[in-house]
């Protein structure tokens, strides 16, 4: 479920990134999208999407299984969602994308590749676990009690 939740929001927030403009390292304004295709090392648009999509849904994966234990309603979904984002604006601004680009994590140099794209990365983390939170939580409570792996689904079993 995770995964999936994590998609649509990596539809939303890649919308996004497709439609604000970034400063290149060479000073030219480009897509945000541009920082997905630079870290991914390729160089169209439809390349950058789907490396983009693959790394919502890994997230939306890991969202899915950090909250599974957890009743989250739709609110309380989209903040945890959100909180989420922010924290992967970070290591993935700060961590994840330097290190594809061959730089030491948590440098100067880090913060420099990503100081262009830096407000699109930020509001697209935030858009993306939004939509994540939210998505993971509508589907959490439409989904029946078994597939939800929590103990009181366990426990109206055995009763």
């Amino acid at each position: 479920m995770g995964a999936a939740a994590g998609l649509l929001g990596g539809i939303a927030s890649g919308v996004l990134l497709q439609l604000t403009r970034m400063t290149t390292a060479s000073g030219a304004q480009a897509p945000a999208m541009a920082l997905v295709a630079d870290a991914a090392h390729v160089t169209d648009t439809p390349a950058a999407w789907i490396v983009y999509l693959v790394y919502t849904a890994l997230l939306g994966a890991a969202f899915g299984v950090l909250l599974a234990r957890q009743e989250v309603g739709e609110g309380s979904g989209i903040v945890w969602g959100v909180l989420y984002g922010g924290f992967w604006w970070i290591v993935s601004g700060l961590v994840v994308i330097p290190v594809l680009h061959g730089v030491g994590p948590l440098t100067p140099a880090a913060v420099d590749i990503i100081r262009g794209a830096s407000v699109p990365w930020f509001a697209a983390m935030l858009v993306d676990g939004a939509f994540t939170g939210g998505v993971y939580a509508v589907v959490m409570h439409q989904a029946p009690p078994a597939a939800t792996g929590t103990r009181a689904a366990t426990s109206r079993r055995a009763a």
